[in-house]
């Protein structure tokens, strides 16, 4: 296309190139569209405006139209369709001072192309510190505000991520993948510390509840209709223990203690059960006039009550009534034993007197009844001798407990009406029934109540506020149970996929999602019953250890795929050629993406490997890329100075023809160099204009020549000898004889005005001209003129040879 153009326009430009560039303008730069200067070629501004219009018309095309175009609206159009930044820079300098229009065109294009570049240049530097940024926030260790710090680095992600390339939003969102799975594992944690100390205050809680119902019940017997309550209880503290021990590590001593205190819960239940069954058969039995001591015998034998807890006051009765000491007497026969047990009890008293005097009423009635116990394992005689002292300070403990009781009686009031007031309340169950168990918590507290109707009181009203909490609780055991037949599903499934997988041919990516499906769905199937769980959660443990088993297996086979890529790409950073190894790097990265699943943490380490050995092979390219830059800052100062000398020797009126060889050849050798592109164009441009000039320089002195053996032609001191061998020849491809006809034509070719006589002569060659075909193009006139002055010189008579017409011919000679 390049070439065409330079044919399209040798003719118009040719001739007009020297004398554009002595004039400094172009007589048609300000010409309106369509209003074109006389002369100009209107089929040539056709087929112009013919190739801009094409599709595929070139920058370099467009470049030349714009500077070259015979109008105006055509230089205009072609400097609108121009965006390559170095042929607008080349048009912008050729057009400056020349073709207004055009040079304001491609100016603001520049300024356009150089404002878009700038904010370019600033979103890639802003992308670039997404980049280190997002890389730096995955791997630092100071996560303060760490999720506050991913949110806001997501944000600015979120208005750049369109500017970014495909590598970079690769690592981008890798980054961000790293930093929001440590954002999660950060409040994973977090909420497993939280949930950890809550289920420890939890189960001290529920050890604590126990121990305390337990010691009062050694120091109080329970009531035969406190058997409800207790009862929830029990439930209540073994769903909370569940709760507070699912998926959490519990020391043996304190499972141990639970268990003890719940078994001997459970026993104080089972003994009320049985003491209300008989409680018909026992009222007669203590009302009889004489009752039978082996029926009492029976009857305490059925009841089985708990040695730990203190007995009733009609089992008392009972037991006087069966002659039965409880626990039975030590034997006589082991006096180690006794003096043991004596020892005991003084230790047991000592300590009760000193509670007494400490006023400490709980402690008083634990020390009381150990007292008692140790009492009455004693032999008949040896317990006689304690009897009153304990009587007494039985009688003493009461006393506190009456004094206390007078103190506490308003706060046991407040317990019982803020419990009537929580029966009344639409609460959530689990709150209810927490705030329930705080306020029971807050009675024991107080060391419980001798006024029995203050606490049938506030029993009667624990139990209406527990009402519709056992609805709950029974429905979150029937969703215990929904839960346990899912993970019995969830196991079902997980069997029938590993039999039915072929590991050989499997896809990976859809097993380890299966894989996280399968803990996701388990995790969610939650709460269930923890001893039912107990079987079912060894078989999920065992399937997801058959089914990781094989997922690691294929992990670790890619893990060495991806070390051998990485040890690829590190030999790849010394190699030579570096396009070589970049074009192989690339297909590493490709083989990468290809390679399946691997563990997140090995993967991540892996991809650091091969990350920095990629790096360092582009590093080697950015260090190319430099010495390169540096070569060509080195050849554009070299050039400039070349580039100088030429315009100093172009601009030098009197330039000296011998010293246009020296600056074409420093020209030609700067234009090998590696200059920069806009010098390389200016370095073509200006050479081209040197050997423009020095070729006119050879024209004019060619001229000056044929000049003067014209003049000697006609003043007779020409010789034969003094002219070009070849010009005889020449004369002979013109048969003019007419030295004024001859003169004429030359002014003809020469674009020189003819005297006013001969303007008929001048019209009638120029219409024998154009019949016969003779016009030519502006490199052929120069042979023209030659062949005129060599007829002039050889064939024609030199006495029809005037002064005068040699004049003229010599003026015709002149280049315009």
């Amino acid at each position: 296309m390049a070439a065409f153009i330079q044919r399209l326009f040798q003719k118009r430009f040719t001739s007009a190139t020297s004398q554009d560039n002595r004039s400094g303008t172009r007589p048609e730069a300000n010409n309106p569209p369509g209003k074109e200067p006389p002369g100009v070629d209107q089929d040539t501004i056709d087929r112009q405006r013919t190739l801009l219009s094409q599709p595929d018309c070139s920058q370099q095309t467009l470049a030349e139209l714009a500077i070259e175009g015979l109008a105006a609206d055509v230089r205009l159009e072609a400097a609108r369709g121009l965006t390559d930044t170095e042929y607008l820079q080349q048009v912008q300098k050729l057009a400056r001072g020349k073709d207004k229009g055009v040079y304001q065109q491609v100016r603001q294009a520049l300024q356009e192309l150089r404002r878009q570049q700038e904010k370019t240049r600033a979103t890639n530097e802003a992308v670039a510190a997404i980049v280190r940024q997002a890389e730096e926030l995955a791997a630092t260790r100071d996560t303060n505000l760490y999720e506050a710090r991913v949110q806001k680095l997501e944000q600015r992600w979120q208005s750049l991520e369109h500017a970014a390339d495909n590598e970079t939003r690769s690592e981008v969102l890798s980054a961000l993948h790293n930093c929001r799975l440590r954002v999660r594992e950060m409040e994973q944690e977090r909420q497993a510390r939280a949930e950890h100390q809550a289920k420890q205050v939890q189960r001290q809680q529920t050890l604590t509840l126990l121990q305390d119902t337990l010691e009062a019940f050694e120091a109080e017997p329970p009531a035969v209709n406190a058997l409800p309550s207790l009862d929830a209880l029990q439930r209540t503290q073994e769903n909370r223990w569940l709760e507070a021990t699912r998926e959490t590590d519990v020391a043996r001593q304190e499972q141990k203690d639970y268990e003890q205190r719940m078994v001997a819960l459970r026993g104080v239940i089972s003994a009320l059960g049985r003491l209300s069954h008989h409680q018909d058969e026992l009222d007669q039995l203590t009302k009889a006039e004489s009752p039978e001591p082996a029926r009492a015998r029976q009857l305490l034998a059925q009841l089985d009550w708990p040695g730990a807890v203190a007995l009733p006051e009609a089992l008392q009765v009972l037991a006087r009534t069966a002659s039965v000491r409880t626990p039975q007497p030590t034997s006589q026969a082991d006096p180690e034993a006794q003096r043991q047990q004596l020892e005991q009890l003084d230790k047991a008293v000592a300590d009760l007197e000193e509670a007494l005097e400490a006023r400490q009423l709980k402690e008083s009635r634990q020390l009381l009844k150990r007292a008692q116990s140790l009492q009455r394992q004693l032999p008949e005689r040896e317990g006689t001798r304690y009897r009153a002292r304990l009587q007494r300070l039985g009688g003493q403990v009461r006393e506190l407990g009456d004094w206390q009781g007078f103190a506490t009686t308003p706060k046991q009031t407040a317990l019982c009406e803020q419990m009537e007031y929580l029966a009344e309340q639409p609460m959530e169950p689990e709150a209810k029934a927490e705030r329930i168990q705080e306020l029971q918590q807050e009675w024991r507290d107080l060391g419980g109540s001798s006024d029995r109707d203050l606490w049938q009181r506030f029993r009667a009203a624990s139990d209406r506020a527990f009402e519709p909490c056992r609805a709950y609780f029974e429905a979150r055991s029937d969703l215990k149970k929904v839960h346990l037949q899912k993970r019995r599903s969830i196991c079902d499934e997980l069997e029938r996929y590993l039999e039915a997988t072929d590991w050989s041919e499997v896809d990976w990516k859809a097993a380890e999602q299966i894989e996280k499906t399968a803990r996701q769905e388990w995790r969610e199937a939650w709460p269930v019953e923890f001893r039912d769980n107990r079987t079912i959660q060894k078989a999920f443990d065992r399937l997801m250890n058959t089914l990781s088993g094989h997922l690691d297996e294929e992990r670790s086979r890619n893990e060495d795929r991806k070390q051998a890529i990485v040890d690829q790409a590190r030999e790849l950073v010394d190699h030579t050629p570096l396009t070589e190894a970049m074009d192989k790097a690339k297909e590493l990265q490709q083989q990468w993406q290809a390679i399946g699943i691997t563990r997140h943490r090995e993967d991540r380490k892996l991809w650091k490997a091969f990350r920095a050995a990629c790096d360092a092979i582009f590093a080697r390219r950015e260090e190319q890329r430099q010495q390169k830059a540096q070569a060509s800052t080195e050849a554009d100062a070299a050039a400039e100075s070349d580039l100088a000398k030429a315009r100093h020797w172009l601009d030098t009126a009197g330039a000296e023809q011998a010293d246009a060889g020296e600056i074409l050849e420093a020209l030609k050798v700067a234009s090998e160099t590696p200059v920069s592109g806009n010098l390389k164009q200016s370095l073509r441009a200006t050479r081209k204009q040197v050997q423009e000039r020095l070729d006119q320089l050879g024209r004019q002195a060619q001229m000056r020549q044929w000049q003067q053996w014209i003049h000697q032609r006609q003043a007779g001191e020409l010789t034969p000898t003094q002219l070009p061998a070849h010009w005889p020849d020449l004369s002979d491809e013109t048969d003019l004889h007419d030295p004024r006809e001859l003169v004429v034509l030359a002014e003809i070719h020469g674009g020189h005005a003819s005297p006013e006589e001969d303007q008929s002569l001048r019209m009638a060659l120029q219409v024998r001209r154009l019949k016969q075909g003779f016009e030519q193009a502006q490199g052929d006139q120069a042979i023209n003129l030659e062949a005129l002055a060599a007829r002039w010189c050889v064939a024609l008579d030199r006495e029809s040879l005037t002064p005068e017409l040699s004049d003229r011919l010599q003026r015709a000679m002149e280049l315009t």
